[in-house]
């Protein structure tokens, strides 16, 4: 009774702190504080603190972010413990088998992963046929698949010695034999989704070396494969025991650490989350917009026609209409900027793998086109998309025209 008492009152503590208005209000803060502070123009941040209207709402969607993200990276973890709580009730009585199917599980992961590079491969260097190598695939996949299951768990001597020869066991049944492979081969499949995801943001330097990049990419794969399978292989271990609560538990720990380890490996998985809530709160919109500005408000000249696209339409005096990016609406600030910050911020959400000081010269540009953006009362500006003709440019604005083997790679998805 002594011991739970402390236990009872920790967890109240917890509970009331999570909960407390001064907790969410600090979260919510940090996002908004993360965010600036990617473009550099934290000078905003100070008028934006104020607004308390919206906190739970930007919480709501920094938490729904990290799930989704989450859900994606580690679709694999989830697929191998649905595969495992299939099999759960028929085979627990068998001793150590919980552990052998979380290795089987991974192995395929890791043989998917050097098979898929493989069929690349074939595909980039020996000009084989697409459906061919994706045919190789599957084919070389599911063989793998067959060979690790019956050689650890279907045909292995250690779990046969437990069977009671009166009764069929689950392992000797014919749907057995056939059905469990492909079910433990699916979370190795459904990795393929999130892995097709980051290989979208690397790139590589100008002449590159093929056999670099093709290493890289593996290495990166391998890595990826090992840390996405990590929160389900803690579950069936911890589940062998009885301890549900404790293996909940250790996935709820194990999710956040692996994303910070894959936030080291891939750097813009972080601003990846951050967007993404903004995004979705609606602060942020990344699209493009017309703007007009009343003369009175503010001047034409103040606004370079070569960045803004600053014209104005002789049947509507007193104004004038720009052409920007809204990336941050909140409170009375709008943090409206040139069209060309669209272009650095998507090159700062990609990883150049063979040069990772490269990524820290993406974010520095962002930072520098950011500081171009200009932070309106929103009174000051308003939006307007719907087309009007036959406008009078103060000076047109200039449109810019847009690693061999990684594009090669991106067309194949």
């Amino acid at each position: 009774m002594n011991n739970s008492s402390p236990k009872i009152l920790n967890k109240k503590f917890i509970i009331s702190v999570i909960t407390s208005s001064a907790f969410i209000t600090g979260l919510t803060l940090a996002v908004i504080w993360l965010y600036l502070s990617n473009i550099d123009r934290l000078d905003i941040f100070h008028d934006t603190a104020s607004v308390k209207s919206i906190t739970g709402i930007i919480l709501g969607f920094a938490i729904f972010s990290i799930l989704g993200f989450s859900i994606l990276l580690f679709a694999s973890s989830l697929m191998l413990i649905i595969t495992f709580s299939n099999y759960e009730k028929d085979i627990k009585k068998y001793d150590g088998i919980a552990h052998n199917f979380a290795t089987v599980g991974i192995l395929n992961s890791l043989s998917s992963c050097l098979l898929l590079m493989i069929s690349f491969s074939i595909h980039y260097f020996l000009d084989w046929s697409g459906y061919l190598t994706v045919a190789l695939f599957f084919l070389t996949s599911t063989a793998f698949s067959f060979w690790i299951t019956n050689k650890k768990i279907l045909k292995s001597e250690k779990y046969r010695s437990q069977d009671s020869s009166e009764e069929e066991s689950i392992l000797k049944k014919t749907p057995t034999k056939i059905i469990m492979p492909f079910l433990l081969l699916t979370p190795a499949i459904v990795q393929i989704l999130p892995l097709s995801f980051l290989l979208k943001q690397l790139e590589f330097s100008e002449g590159s070396n093929d056999f670099v990049q093709l290493s890289l990419i593996t290495m990166l794969s391998l890595m990826f494969s090992m840390l996405s399978m990590l929160p389900g292989v803690i579950y069936i271990n911890e589940k062998k025991n009885g301890e549900m609560l404790r293996s909940i538990t250790l996935i709820l720990i194990s999710i956040p650490t692996t994303l910070v380890v894959l936030s080291l490996l891939v750097r813009p998985i972080p601003n990846m989350i951050i967007n993404m809530t903004m995004n979705l709160s609606g602060i942020s919109d990344w699209r493009t917009h017309h703007f007009y500005i009343d003369n009175q408000t503010h001047h034409h000249t103040m606004f370079n026609g070569l960045l803004w696209n600053t014209r104005y339409y002789p049947d509507l005096p007193n104004r004038f209409f720009i052409t920007g990016v809204s990336i941050f609406t909140l409170g009375d600030i709008q943090l409206i900027c040139p069209t060309k910050i669209t272009n650095a911020r998507k090159e700062s959400l990609k990883l150049t793998l063979d040069d990772m000081n490269e990524y820290d010269r993406k974010i520095k540009q962002l930072k520098t086109v950011a500081m171009e953006c200009i932070p309106f009362n929103k009174n000051d500006i308003h939006t307007w998309d719907s087309p009007i003709s036959q406008p009078i440019y103060y000076e047109k604005i200039k449109t810019a025209n847009d690693s061999s083997m990684l594009k090669m790679l991106h067309s194949l998805k």
